[in-house]
């Protein structure tokens, strides 16, 4: 026999899964929200990051060989949140630039300082800011 009213059970597990969606609704895969042929791609999940760059150029030196535009990535580390704030630390150890975790009209960004700066400033989010697929989740 359950001790325990209908009601207060629905309302526990509404509860519970509001919860557990908003700690989750930050992770997924964040990409230019425009057609871009260069940016960043960076993946969010279990409090590790995979951060990529790419580009649609293809640069060569004398020999022919193809140059590696961006040294250093893709990177990878571990993640904390704090609040909005979105805190990444490589697996060597260095701290990257604090990035800012927005929810907006259902879809979700992922802003450097300048673009926060930009929506608390104005209200709009700068052109191409990464985001959430929103038809995908990632």
């Amino acid at each position: 026999m359950n001790c325990i009213p209908a009601h207060a059970r629905k309302f526990t597990a509404i509860l519970l899964t509001v919860c557990v969606s908003g700690c989750l609704s930050h992770e997924g895969i964040y990409l230019p929200g425009c057609v871009a042929f260069a940016g960043d791609k960076i993946t969010l999940g279990d409090g590790r990051f995979h951060w990529e760059k790419f580009t649609d150029e293809v640069v060569v030196d004398d020999d022919g060989n193809i140059v590696n535009q961006f040294p250093g990535y893709p990177m990878y580390g571990s993640y904390q949140t704090d609040g909005q704030m979105l805190h990444m630390e490589t697996e060597s150890g260095d701290t990257m630039p604090s990035m800012y975790l927005h929810r907006h009209d259902g879809q979700h960004y992922l802003l450097t300082a300048e673009e926060n700066a930009l929506w608390e400033s104005s209200g709009r989010y700068a052109d191409c800011t990464l985001q959430i697929n929103p038809e995908t989740g990632n």
